[in-house]
């Protein structure tokens, strides 16, 4: 029988302080076609790091992985459904069903050409085999964890994978479910002709493989079936050799300073294995998967009821008491020349006084908006890290995923922007174009939004991308330069980059022609710049921050979703 996967003098160094870290040294072995293979060692061996080494999401210092003779990075590339990978912990949308998970799974994954009617049919077949049939109809969040992990397997093989790849997957489990996964995995294993690689730290069923791989401080001690194993150390059970390696020190200079032998790289071979669709097909997809999200998030629907409904009416709150003067406002010529420059001196301390509550009020929409627009992206893709790693390295077009959160995001800025321009209309008397208005709030409120999205992407964590959006936030006011006289030099640099400063201009040139736009020019140092020349930034802001976001996304595959 052909070698199925082969490993080749690995070696992973990491930086450790002033020093290297070796956490695989010299592995190399071969697995078969078709056989359950099971990786153990004690904790901190390396199990998992050779696992994701195998993956693809660790690159190793030295040495050569290959899938059927094809590179691993390669094969991950051309083939991303061939090799079907499992993190301990894998993820699913909660809100979601069992049965619209698989479904999900089945679209994103399986080509164009096969059918509505074969997919259906094949994800009967994979429902069965797994044997959760009865848990279609069930909220993900309700499965216990030996079911979340005959889920987590159905999903991987919709794909129908050549090999798989599971880290910890019986962890946790009791002892029957243990030995019901262990069943299952050799099963899967002789009856469809898949390649299993297994990471465990549970060994009382490791009969069920077969072949064992021994891992000891990063180094390959012996690779072969249960009895060999126990054989050649002269032991009865796993516990007795884990308690050898673990209570003796073992010299392993030679093992580290022996000359690796350099191997030929195997003839490829053919693998039974399809690309997923396009990213057109893919976008249909999560945007009806979006859309679901969306309407059964509760919380966060009423989340966006409340800052659309009660942010206008701050800005209205503090406008009250100060536009009816600024209405009002007016300069008559008076006969007497006395009575005349009192008139000149009293208008213009109100004109400072009204300048600064129309300037202040233009920048209070403007930041809140932007507080709007962090809400709408920091969190969306922070929190969907690992499924979204998932998806991606089985071939999910991370253009496909970030325009669906665009679309989200904007058809939030879009009601945001329209209510807070209208309402603040409305109530506050502002004179100007509504359309103009809501535009460039639009603009303003999309282009932290999609910044948003890109922190997002960057961030590990939803805390993490939530406290970054809220620093950014409140840099805008500060750094605006409408809230306080900058150096010439600091404005130069920092209002091109602040999204707040080009709503701030935009929304007063709204303005012109008007009372209101001639007495802040009376007392602001700030320039205003043109509207045009607003948006037109603004959507720079936009194209670049989703590039980035676009960018970031494609290198959570690579992470693993960490």
């Amino acid at each position: 029988m052909s070698a199925s996967i082969s490993v080749r003098n690995l070696n992973l160094e990491v930086p450790d302080k002033n020093r290297s870290k070796k956490l695989l040294s010299k592995v190399s072995f071969e697995v078969e076609e078709g056989k359950f293979i099971a990786v153990i060692g004690a904790s901190g061996c390396g199990k998992s790091t050779l696992i994701k080494c195998l993956a693809g999401l660790l690159k190793p210092t030295e040495g050569n992985i290959y899938f059927a003779g094809r590179e691993v990075l390669d094969l991950n590339d051309q083939l991303p459904l061939a090799v079907g990978y499992l993190p301990q912990f894998g993820g699913f949308h909660e809100l979601m069903s069992v049965s619209e998970n698989l479904e999900v799974a089945g679209s994103l994954r399986l080509p164009r050409s096969v059918t509505p009617e074969r997919r259906a049919v094949w994800t009967e077949h994979i429902v069965e085999f797994a044997r959760i049939a009865q848990l279609l109809p069930q909220p993900y969040k309700t499965l216990s964890g030996g079911q979340m992990r005959r889920m987590a397997l159905a999903e991987a093989l919709i794909g129908d994978p050549a090999f798989l790849l599971l880290d910890e997957l019986t962890s946790g489990l009791d002892a029957f479910s243990d030995q019901e996964m262990m069943a299952w995995l050799r099963n899967l294993t002789h009856t469809m002709g898949k390649t299993v690689v297994l990471v465990t730290h549970t060994t009382t069923h490791l009969d069920y493989c077969d072949a064992i791989l021994f891992l000891h401080q990063g180094r390959l001690i012996h690779y072969g079936d249960l009895a060999s194993l126990l054989e050649v150390h002269d032991v009865n059970s796993i516990e007795e050799l884990f308690g050898i390696y673990q209570t003796q020190e073992i010299d392993y200079s030679g093992h580290d300073t022996a000359e690796a032998v350099a191997l030929p790289a195997p003839e490829p071979a053919a693998i039974r294995s399809q690309p997923p669709p396009l990213g057109w097909g893919q976008f249909l997809t999560l945007l009806k998967r979006q859309c679901q999200l969306f309407w059964r998030d509760r919380g966060q629907i009423w989340l966006q009821l409340a800052l659309i409904l009660t942010f206008p009416a701050l800005v209205a709150v503090f406008a009250m008491h100060g536009l009816p003067q600024v209405r009002n406002q007016t300069l008559q010529l008076q006969t007497n020349i006395l009575a005349t420059l009192q008139d000149q001196l009293l208008f213009m301390k109100e004109s400072f006084k009204a300048s600064s509550l129309i300037s202040g009020l233009a920048m209070f929409q403007v930041v809140l908006l932007t507080l709007i627009g962090a809400n709408n992206g920091a969190r969306e893709i922070a929190k969907e890290r690992a499924i979204l790693a998932k998806e991606l390295r089985t071939g999910l077009s991370p253009t496909a995923y970030l325009i669906t959160k665009f679309l989200q995001v904007a058809v939030l800025c879009v009601v945001q922007a329209f209510w807070m321009a209208l309402f603040v209309k409305t109530v506050c008397g502002f004179p100007g174009s509504l359309l103009a208005q809501v535009a460039i709030l639009f603009m303003t409120t999309l282009a932290m939004s999609t910044t948003c999205l890109a922190i997002s992407a960057a961030s590990p964590s939803p805390e993490r991308a939530s406290l970054l959006a809220i620093y950014l936030v409140g840099f805008q006011l500060p750094l605006s330069g409408a809230a306080l006289a900058l150096p010439e030099w600091l404005s130069s640099i920092s209002q091109p980059l602040i999204a707040a400063y080009w709503g701030w201009s935009g929304y007063l040139q709204t303005f012109h022609d008007t009372r209101y736009f001639d007495i802040v020019m009376q007392a602001t140092k700030t320039s205003i710049s043109p509207y045009g020349m607003s948006m037109v930034v603004l959507a720079i802001h936009v194209v670049i921050t989703f590039m980035a976001a676009v960018w970031l996304v494609g290198r959570i595959r690579t992470k693993g979703g960490e």
